[in-house]
């Protein structure tokens, strides 16, 4: 593992994307969005994930400088084509958006099309719970897995993200895949099993080897039937309300994962409750939760509840530590 500072990674960042003649001040936002999310503990859709994001950019399926704009507007529901811009700048954006609406509305919602992989979904939410909303969001993907009782991939892994304000804000972001590909690839790099099945191998036995899922991508739906179903719905509704393409479209008319469509939900939770009982509320719920006794494996915790201590963890140890593998691709990049 090589151990590299936050201003080494942002630097590295900033080097590639500035090469490929990208506007600087938008560079600096994208460099930083990448090492905000590393920096947070996500390392599978941030540094594992953004040679994939360059290779991309350089066969065109990106578009560096492309800038989301709203083409329809419906009171508080708006939806945006984002030209095929990276989807981190597109994420932010939208969030904002999504923001000023609900201000304005008590909701605000942005369907994004022609956007592209936003690697982690979670922090379009959070950003939004930092500043006191309630935050909603989800984004389709290629079929990456097979439905409940079939063998080919027909659905995508589909992400479902929620966010609420909090002392810290809790934040659920979660693929309808038992585990995310980013994660099944960390376990793979780190050379240890998952911690539980997270598919079938080639004879249909549950298997936990991620080398297994990653060629043969028969990973297990989340709550099985459930999860399936659940990625279904969402790409049907993440596609009526972005008026962009579908697992379907996205999978069978390109050759890659670009394109993709997203939706954002801000709710003003200032209109919703009065800010002291919302305070004591969501404290209730928190303290009740974490008052259950301990089973005998694991731990008790809370969505978004470790986020500082990734970032304090990483500014003891001075840096955050990177394969060596992932490291050296960055550089050659």
């Amino acid at each position: 593992m090589a151990l590299v500072t936050i201003e080494q990674l942002h630097n590295e960042y900033l080097r590639v994307l500035l090469a490929r003649d990208m506007n600087p001040d938008r560079a600096e936002q994208l460099a930083t969005g990448f090492v905000d999310m590393a920096n947070e503990g996500v390392y599978s859709h941030g540094i594992n994930r953004f040679p994939v994001f360059i290779s991309q950019v350089d066969k065109g399926q990106i578009k560096l400088n492309a800038e989301p704009e709203c083409v329809a507007s419906m009171g508080a529901l708006e939806q945006w084509d984002c030209h095929l811009g990276p989807g981190v700048l597109n994420g932010h954006i939208c969030a904002d958006r999504a923001m000023v609406l609900a201000k304005q509305f008590g909701i605000g919602m942005v369907g994004m099309r022609n956007s592209n992989h936003w690697m982690r979904g979670g922090a379009y939410p959070l950003k939004m719970a930092r500043q006191g909303f309630a935050a909603i969001a989800a984004t389709n993907t290629v079929a990456i897995m097979p439905p409940w009782g079939g063998k080919d991939c027909r659905i995508g892994n589909n992400p479902l993200i929620m966010a609420i304000a909090g002392d810290p804000p809790v934040l659920l972001d979660c693929a309808m895949s038992q585990f995310s590909y980013g994660q099944i690839q960390n376990h793979h790099l780190a050379d240890k099993p998952l911690p539980v099945d997270g598919g079938f191998d080639d004879e249909g036995n549950l298997t936990k080897d991620p080398q297994v899922l990653m060629n043969n991508k028969r990973v297990l739906p989340m709550g099985f039937w459930k999860g399936s179903s659940m990625s279904i719905v969402l790409d049907m509704m993440i596609t009526a309300i972005s008026g962009g393409l579908s697992v379907p479209a996205l999978t069978e008319d390109q050759t890659e994962e670009y394109g993709v469509s997203q939706f954002l939900i801000a709710i003003d939770l200032s209109k919703t409750m009065e800010s002291h009982r919302f305070a004591q509320e969501m404290q209730r719920i928190r303290d009740y939760v974490m008052s259950a006794e301990p089973a005998e494996v694991g731990r008790l915790k809370i969505g978004g509840s470790e986020i500082q201590a990734y970032i304090d963890k990483h500014q003891q140890q001075g840096g955050i530590e990177i394969h060596s593998q992932i490291w050296q691709k960055i550089k050659a990049l």
